[in-house]
C-alpha cells in the first residue's frame, strides 16, 4: 500500500485545503462587491424615481407668484 505525498507548508497547513480556502475567500469577496454595487444602484434608482415623482407635483415658482398676485387682486 502506497501513501499519497501530502505537501505541507512550513506553518503545517496542507496545500490542497489552503488553495481551496483561498478560492472560496476570493469568491466571497467578489460576491460581496457585486451585492454592494447592486444595493447602491437600487438606492440610486429609488432616489431618482422618488425625485421624478416629487418634482413635477411641486408648483413652479412663476406659477406661485402669479397665483399670489391674482388672488390678492381679487380680494380688493
Amino acid at each position: 500500500m502506497t501513501q499519497a505525498h501530502v505537501r505541507r507548508h512550513p506553518d503545517g497547513s496542507i496545500d490542497f485545503y489552503r488553495a481551496n480556502a483561498t478560492a472560496l475567500r476570493g469568491q466571497a469577496m467578489r460576491d460581496n462587491r457585486t451585492l454592494r454595487v447592486a444595493f447602491v444602484g437600487a438606492v440610486v434608482m429609488v432616489g431618482a424615481i422618488g425625485f421624478a415623482l416629487v418634482v413635477p407635483s411641486a408648483p413652479a415658482l412663476g406659477d406661485r407668484i402669479a397665483a399670489m398676485f391674482s388672488s390678492s387682486s381679487q380680494t380688493r
